[in-house]
């Protein structure tokens, strides 16, 4: 009756296989870390803090995992640490957008009320 130690023997080798499988977290850290950079660097940390401290955590979070040797769980974490950084961005040049547009239109506003005055004043150019 060797069929149940060859089996066992069989799932011993596919659960090491299994767990050997998991690649180690570093390109996932170094990517978040960038992406974090990359949100600072974009002015999130005055446009969208709240985003960039939650990615700052995640990534501090998987920092923890990979020292504790558990590269499932710190790689995880270093992505959702890469989205919120990339939310943290993306939040960050919407914001600065939103801050231009706003600045067009008041001068666009400020023009006009100009315009208004110049062409309502006695004595102005008429047409």
């Amino acid at each position: 009756m060797t069929t149940p130690r060859f089996a066992a023997a069989l799932f011993a080798t596919a659960l090491v296989a299994a767990c050997s499988s998991t690649p180690p977290p570093q390109a996932a850290l170094a990517a978040s870390g960038a992406s974090v950079d990359a949100a600072r660097a974009a002015g999130a940390e005055d446009l969208a803090a709240v985003e960039l401290q939650q990615a700052r955590n995640k990534l501090e979070r998987a920092r923890a995992f990979a020292q504790a040797g558990d590269a499932r769980s710190a790689i995880r974490w270093a992505e959702q640490a890469e989205a919120d950084a990339q939310l943290a961005r993306a939040q960050a040049s919407s914001e600065r957008s939103r801050r231009s547009v706003d600045e067009v239109q008041s001068s666009l506003r400020a023009l006009r009320e100009e315009l208004n005055r110049g062409t309502t004043m006695p004595g102005a150019m008429q047409r």
